[in-house]
C-alpha cells in the first residue's frame, strides 16, 4: 500500500505501548496491533468500501494504528477514534493531528458524540481491534448491559451469553451499519466463529449484515499471547446473494480447523447454517460423520443426564494442600490466630499479602471452627492434560465445609454430596480441546474450566428429575436409591457391554479416539454437543 504525501510516520505499535507503563493491558484486554495485522485488516476492508468518500471509525483505537493506516491509503477520509484512556489518546492526537480523537468508552455512552460529528453521506468503515478479555465488567453495570443487550433481539438460550467485551463492540457497530452502507472489519477472538456461546450474536450480525471474509489466524498474533484470532469483514445493507470466503493463516503448530482442499487458493466459500451459525466451512467428511452418531446414539449430555461443575474452593491457598496433615495443622492455626494478627499467620504459611483481605473477610464471617471430617481427597482435574485417566500427581487434598462455598452454588445444597461417589466421568462439551478421563476412586474434583463430572451412580429421583430436585428435598432417602447415571437407551447399551463402568470407559475412549479428536471435534466440537454412537460402539 502506497504512502500518502504528509502521511503519518509507520511505527511499532509493541513499541509504542511501552511508552504507557500504568497500563493495565491484560485488564483492559488492550492488545496493541502488528502493523503487518493492521494493513491486512485494513485492505480487507478497503475492498468492500468503494471509491468514494470515507468515514473510518476506531471506537477502542490505542495509539491509532488503524487509523495512521487508512490516512497512508485514503488520505481523503476522515478519521474518528475513541481511546478509553487519556495518555493513550493524547499520543494517538499527536500522531494523527487532523483526526477526531476523544477519550470514552464506546461501552458506556462515549460513542455517540463522536458519531454525531461524522461528515454526512459518507461511507462508514468500521475498523479495529476492540478489547477482550474473556469476561467483561459490563456484566456487573446493569444499566449499560442492558443498554447493550437491546441491540441483540434474540432470546439468549442456556449456555449462551455476550461474555466478553468484543461482542459489544461488534453489536454497536453492525446496530451503526444497519441505517447505512459501510464496511465492518475487526480482529476479535476465534470463539466468534464457532463458539456455542456466540450463536445468537452470529444469528444477529448474519441478519444485520453481510458477511464477506473470514480469516483465521491462528495464535500467537499478538506479541504475549497465544489467544486465536481472526479478522472478519462485514458489508451493508444485507446482501442475500453474497457467500463468504473462509481462508486461514498458516500456523504450523496449530491443528487448524477446516482442510483446505488443494486448488481452492486462498480461501473457501461457504454459507453460514443453522442452528449455530458457524462462520466457517464445514467439510463433507465431518458432516456425514456427525450425521450417523446422531442417528446411532445420543448426545452426550443425554447419554449421561446429571453432570456438575466440580468444586471451587475460592481460596485454594488456604483450603487445598499436597499433604492433608498440613492442611488441617493450616486450618487450626487460623481459626485460633486473632483478627490482627493475621499477617503473622500468611508469613507462616507462604500466603501471600495480597490474599490478607480474604483472610480477614473470612475470619470476620461465621465462627470458623476446624472440622477433621471436612478434609476430603481433592483431585486437580487439569481437561486435557489428563486424559484418559488422572494422574498421581494429581492428588491433593480440600478442606470442604459447606459454609465456606460460595452463595449461590448448588452442587453441594440438600442432602446428596455428587462427589463421595467412587467412580466419576470427567469430560468437557463445546470447548475445544474435546477431552475425557475416568476417575475410579472416591474424591473432589477440580473445577476446571468447561469441564464437568458425571457420577457413575446417582439418587434415582436426580437422574429422573434433575439436579434441582436437591434444592427441595430434605432427606436422602427422599431422593431414592442409588442407579447409574445413564439414560434408558444408554442403560441398554451398558448391559451389552458389560455394565455401566463399562459404559463409562468406552465414552473415555470414545472422546479421545482419531474420529472425534481429528474428525468430528475441529470442526463441531466448540458448538454441539458430541453425539455418542451406541450403535457403533458395541463389543
Amino acid at each position: 500500500m502506497p504512502r500518502a504525501p504528509n502521511a503519518p510516520p509507520v511505527l511499532d505499535e509493541e513499541a509504542l505501548v511501552h511508552q504507557f507503563p500504568g497500563l493495565d493491558r491484560r485488564a483492559l484486554g488492550a492488545f496493541y496491533t502488528p502493523a503487518p495485522l493492521v494493513e491486512r485488516t485494513l485492505a480487507l476492508a478497503l475492498a468492500h468500501a468503494g471509491d468514494g468518500p470515507l468515514a473510518v471509525v476506531d471506537p477502542a483505537c490505542g495509539a491509532g494504528a488503524f487509523l495512521a493506516a487508512a490516512a497512508h491509503a485514503r488520505p481523503e477520509a476522515s478519521l474518528s477514534g475513541l481511546e478509553l484512556s487519556p495518555e493513550v489518546a493524547r499520543a494517538c492526537q499527536t500522531r494523527l493531528p487532523g483526526a477526531d480523537i476523544r477519550v470514552g468508552d464506546a461501552l458506556r455512552g462515549g460513542l455517540e458524540p463522536l458519531l454525531a460529528s461524522l461528515p454526512p453521506a459518507r461511507h462508514e468503515v468500521w475498523i479495529g481491534n476492540p478489547p477482550y478479555n474473556g469476561t467483561s465488567s459490563l456484566l456487573k453495570d446493569r444499566d449499560a448491559y442492558a443498554r447493550l443487550r437491546a441491540l441483540l433481539p434474540l432470546a439468549l438460550p442456556q449456555g449462551t451469553s455476550l461474555r466478553d467485551d468484543f461482542a459489544f463492540f461488534l453489536l454497536l457497530a453492525a446496530h451503526r451499519l444497519a441505517s447505512r452502507p459501510g464496511v465492518l472489519a475487526f480482529i476479535t477472538p476465534t470463539s466468534l466463529l464457532d463458539a456455542f456461546l456466540y450463536a445468537p450474536l452470529r444469528a444477529t450480525l448474519l441478519r444485520m449484515l453481510s458477511l464477506r471474509e473470514v480469516v483465521d489466524l491462528g495464535p500467537g498474533a499478538f506479541a504475549g499471547t497465544q489467544v486465536r484470532t481472526c479478522i472478519t469483514v462485514w458489508t451493508s445493507p444485507p446482501d442475500s446473494r453474497a457467500r463468504p470466503v473462509y481462508s486461514r493463516t498458516e500456523d504450523s503448530r496449530y491443528p487448524h480447523p477446516v482442510p483446505l482442499s488443494e486448488g481452492e487458493g486462498n480461501g473457501v466459500p461457504f454459507v453460514p447454517e443453522a442452528p449455530e451459525w458457524r462462520l466457517a466451512p464445514t467439510p463433507p467428511e465431518a458432516a456425514l460423520l456427525d450425521a450417523r452418531w446422531r442417528s446411532e446414539g445420543e448426545p452426550l449430555d443425554t447419554l449421561v443426564p446429571v453432570s456438575l461443575p466440580g468444586v471451587k474452593t475460592r481460596f485454594d491457598e488456604l483450603l487445598v494442600d499436597d499433604n492433608p496433615q498440613r492442611l488441617l495443622a493450616r486450618l487450626e492455626d487460623f481459626a485460633r490466630t486473632p483478627l490482627e494478627t493475621l499477617e503473622d499467620f500468611a508469613r507462616r504459611h507462604g500466603i501471600p499479602q495480597a490474599l490478607l483481605p480474604k483472610l480477614r473477610a473470612l475470619k470476620e464471617g461465621p465462627p470458623f471452627t476446624v472440622e477433621p471430617s471436612c478434609v476430603r481427597p481433592f483431585f486437580r482435574y487439569a481437561g486435557a492434560r489428563h486424559r484418559g485417566t488422572l494422574p498421581p500427581e494429581s492428588r491433593a487434598f480440600c478442606y470442604l465445609d459447606r459454609r465456606l462455598i460460595p452463595r449461590g452454588d448448588h452442587r453441594l445444597r440438600g442432602p446428596w454430596d455428587p462427589h463421595r461417589g467412587a467412580v466419576k466421568l470427567l469430560f468437557n462439551v463445546r470447548e475445544l480441546p474435546l477431552s475425557a478421563a475416568l476417575l475410579e476412586e472416591e474424591g473432589c474434583v477440580h473445577d476446571h474450566r468447561h469441564a464437568r463430572f458425571a457420577p457413575l451412580l446417582v439418587p434415582q429421583r436426580v437422574r429422573d428429575e434433575g439436579i434441582n430436585i436437591t434444592r427441595v428435598t430434605h432427606a436422602e432417602a427422599a431422593l431414592g436409591p442409588l442407579v447409574p447415571n445413564l439414560s434408558p437407551r444408554g442403560l441398554a447399551w451398558a448391559e451389552q457391554l458389560g455394565g455401566p463402568l463399562a459404559a463409562y470407559r468406552a465414552i473415555v475412549r470414545f472422546l479421545n479416539g482419531p474420529d472425534v479428536q481429528q474428525r468430528w471435534a475441529p470442526v463441531y466440537g466448540a458448538s454441539r454437543v458430541v453425539p455418542v454412537p451406541l450403535a457403533a460402539l458395541q463389543p
